[in-house]
């Protein structure tokens, strides 16, 4: 078993969620220091839990899109594809968003 056979849209989603909480946690800790001497110190922990985040938010979002392409689903189905898709818009979006706002800042 390889690691790309190993990546389901299951592990995405929970690497992805406590990716995205541990870029929670780590921005309320950034803010809380902004403008002290060692703020640029807290900016990559920060970016590298935004870009965990949006990696798993996007590969959620690919592996969705090549099992809809490649298998036809029932109803019941179809509607866990679309918490699929909406699940890895979340964690894509904001996360590439702040991540752009970071990367302007550096």
């Amino acid at each position: 078993m390889g690691i790309i056979s190993g990546w389901t849209i299951k592990r995405a989603t929970g690497s992805g969620a406590v990716a995205a909480g541990a870029a929670l946690i780590l921005w309320a800790i950034y803010a809380m220091f902004a403008g002290a001497s060692f703020e640029k110190v807290l900016v990559f922990p920060l970016a590298f839990a935004l870009a965990a985040t949006a990696f798993c938010g996007l590969s959620v979002l690919f592996m969705t899109l090549v099992d809809v392409r490649n298998h036809r689903r029932g109803q019941r189905v179809r509607a866990v594809r679309t918490f699929d898709v909406a699940f890895g818009l979340l964690l894509a979006i904001p996360s590439i968003a702040e991540l752009r706002t970071l990367a302007e800042w550096l």
